[in-house]
């Protein structure tokens, strides 16, 4: 009797290769993980509407400790929020690079990932230098370092995750007959984390 096992994040001998394929316990764990991670921003999310419609009411945007309103960059941010979910594109183009054996592909595709989710932290960065006000500054500054905070310690946890599968990459790991559930896993969550930050800066830079 054979006591071959399969990998994990691969099919069965002979089975078709596909999203199911690789729903395996560490896809799986990783969802249910993100599910965590939905309810913690919901939170946040809650205590951002209480303070827009509870705290301020009509007055929006608020006024900040210098009299004056507070300003978002709103531009700038669309441009981040652009290079953030392009990433999210190429992470797929790569695993569908790594799926048909173009391993080369798959290298440049999390690279670029890796390099588009650092600039978008970096610019995050800026913001925070130049953007006028502080955490301490009311209810709002609090709130929103809090929130785009919050996202951005979640960019650095996928970046970390990506750059370990690029190093696994590097030296043969991922294919379709061998596994690749921790790519997998990782794609999941970067998705997360873009989807996460579009709505973030739909509600809190756009529609203010």
């Amino acid at each position: 009797m054979s006591t071959e096992t399969i990998p994990h994040g691969a099919p069965p001998a002979g089975a078709p290769a596909s999203r199911g394929a690789v729903l395996n316990q560490g896809v799986l764990g990783m969802v249910i993980f993100i599910g965590s991670e939905v309810m913690l921003f919901a939170s946040f999310f809650t205590a951002y509407f209480l303070i827009r419609f509870g705290v301020f009411g009509n007055a929006w945007p608020p006024i900040a400790s210098d009299g004056e309103p507070f300003e978002l960059p709103k531009v700038i941010t669309g441009v981040n929020t652009f290079i953030l979910v392009s990433s999210s594109f190429v992470i797929w183009w790569a695993e569908h690079c790594m799926k048909k054996g173009d391993r080369t592909g798959l290298i440049r595709g999390l690279m670029l990932t890796i390099l588009m989710g650092a600039t978008f932290l970096v610019i995050q960065f800026n913001e925070y230098v130049h953007i006028g006000f502080t955490p301490d500054d009311q209810a709002f500054g609090s709130v929103f370092y809090s929130l785009t905070g919050l996202h951005g310690l979640h960019v650095f946890v996928g970046l970390t995750i990506l750059t370990f599968c690029l190093v696994r990459a590097i030296h043969g790991d991922f294919s379709v007959e061998r596994g690749y559930t921790p790519l997998a896993a990782g794609s999941i969550y970067w998705h997360f984390v873009d989807v996460v930050w579009v709505i973030l800066y739909l509600l809190v830079y756009i529609l203010t």
